[in-house]
């Protein structure tokens, strides 16, 4: 009985290989690729972006949808995997400990933070300053953001507070006396959006600390960012903040040529509940030709779009801008159910591209210049886990890939050197751009081999590879702990750092 039972599951498998093979075969056709086109595409592409369109171009065609998406389905679902269990928190996202108070370098740029004790929770040594204000509803909050002066340090009373309408910035600070809008502690205060926009931050110098952020829109479209940072906003810091349900949580961008540089966005968890509804772009981070700006230990997770093209993002710097960094970041684009409709891109330099009057230089030849992508752990993603388009000197280095479509050069002129990464995937690259220092790089089809437990995010090593020369860009690892000068391959995310 077994024999007979293994060799019909034998004759079913065969069966779906060929019905699989066969609906590829019609599917191609369908797309109008030729052999040659088609080996072309797969090496430039990868096939679950090539499944994508495919499902795409079928919309419309009834009879072939019903006898090709079962095959289909079938075929796609032997490129991803689904995530297994819980994931690993790696000490990234919102502490509920809080931060080390914030400081500023000579050139007024706002400098990272690490977690604290209760006794670093922001500027709490200022609480009965004379400058400081609580404010215990939603109309203190607006009226007290309108009114803000440097030096203000406004706090929240615990609670969950309805914003009636987007909070305005009206004036800046300066770096020796940043306005602070804050919670006490993390997870006391929850701010609820029901309009397009939950805060409008034009000028420059103010600090959001330990808030949540929830949109309760009665259409997800009508959600679009918690955050919009803008024009002459230099130097906004948006740290140990929660954020859920927006089409685009953190938008940065410029106005009447003025850019709101030299941001930083940290220890921050900016999640969706659900798939998002609707037509608007889907990137949780979305930065257009903003210079500067720092992403640093964050968690970035959902993104998953249902509506328009299915294309989302986690985080993308594009529009022309220079010297971005995104360190230390886990960035999940789904933690369960990757076979989702869509595509889903980890972290982008360049995205789909800007349109010229949206560019810093009106042209975007080039869609960010010199940006560093360093020391991530990027999972579960159907499609690249880190994708380059369009993007000028981009150093892609020590970045730990689980489970995605890999690192993608994708548009040209795009350049970039990419080494000492980990991967279960490949690097790919598209006609027209250039890649170095690839050879460093560790790919394996099967993470299990080196790590303890990849799909759920324990990265501690099995079997560690050897030792990597660790270039000078990247002093730190995904810990923030200094490497040796020869030290792992990847973003080194030993079991302590959760401990932080």
């Amino acid at each position: 009985m077994a024999g007979r039972a293994l060799r019909w599951l034998s004759v079913l498998t065969l069966v779906g290989v060929l019905a699989a093979a066969a609906a590829a075969a019609v599917a191609l056709a369908v797309l109008r690729y030729s052999p040659s086109q088609a080996l072309q595409a797969f090496n430039e592409r990868g096939p679950v972006e090539i499944l994508g369109h495919a499902f795409r171009r079928l919309e419309g065609h009834p009879r072939l949808e019903r006898v090709l998406h079962p095959p289909l389905i079938w075929l796609y679902g032997r490129f991803v995997r689904e995530p297994a269990g819980a994931l690993r928190d790696l000490g990234k996202g919102v502490r509920p400990q809080g931060l080390t108070p914030q400081r500023y370098d000579e050139r007024g740029v706002p400098l990272p933070a690490l977690p604290g004790g209760a006794a670093a929770l922001g500027v709490a040594g200022q609480r009965a300053a004379p400058l400081a204000k609580l404010l215990a509803n939603a109309a203190e909050i607006m009226a007290a953001v309108a009114a803000a002066q440097p030096g203000d340090v406004l706090e929240i009373a615990p609670g969950r507070h309805a914003l009636p309408n987007t909070l305005q910035t009206r004036a800046g600070g300066r770096p020796d006396a940043p306005i602070t809008l804050r919670a006490a502690r993390a997870g006391t205060v929850t701010l609820e959006v029901r309009q397009v926009e939950g805060v409008v931050v034009s000028h420059p110098y103010w600090i959001f600390e330990n808030l949540a952020w929830k949109g309760l829109c009665r259409a997800d479209d009508e959600c679009e960012h918690a955050f919009h940072v803008v024009g002459g906003a230099r130097a906004t810091v948006v740290r140990n903040n929660h954020f859920a349900d927006f089409s685009a949580h953190l938008k940065i961008n410029g106005h009447s040529g003025q850019f709101p540089d030299d941001g930083l966005l940290q220890y921050s968890t900016l999640a969706n509940t659900r798939p998002r509804k609707g037509h608007l772009p889907v990137a949780l981070v979305d930065l257009v030709g903003a210079s500067g700006w720092q992403l640093l230990d964050n968690r970035v997770e959902g993104f998953v779009k249902d509506g328009g093209d299915g294309v989302s993002y986690g985080m993308f710097m594009k529009g022309a801008g220079q010297g971005g960094r995104i360190e230390r970041n886990v960035v999940v684009c789904t933690p369960s159910v990757v076979r989702q409709p869509g595509l889903r891109l980890g972290i982008s330099i360049g995205d789909g591209g800007t349109g010229a009057p949206y560019c810093r230089d009106k042209r975007c030849d080039f869609e960010h210049d010199r940006a560093l992508v360093a020391n991530n752990v990027v999972a579960h993603c159907n499609d690249a886990g880190i994708d380059i388009a369009k993007g000028r000197a981009a150093l892609v280095v020590h970045n730990t890939l689980v489970n995605t479509q890999g690192i993608l050069l994708r548009n040209p002129p795009s350049d970039a050197r990419v080494l000492n990464n980990v991967l279960d995937s490949r690097l790919r690259q598209r006609a027209g751009t250039t890649v170095t220092a690839e050879a460093d790089n560790r790919r394996t089809g099967d993470l299990s081999s080196w790590l303890a437990d990849a799909d759920a995010l324990d990265l501690r090593w099995r079997d560690a590879p050897a030792p990597v020369a660790t270039p000078a860009e990247v002093p730190l690892d995904f810990c923030g702990r200094r490497r040796a000068a020869l030290s792992e391959p990847g973003a080194g995310a030993a079991a302590a750092c959760a401990a932080q």
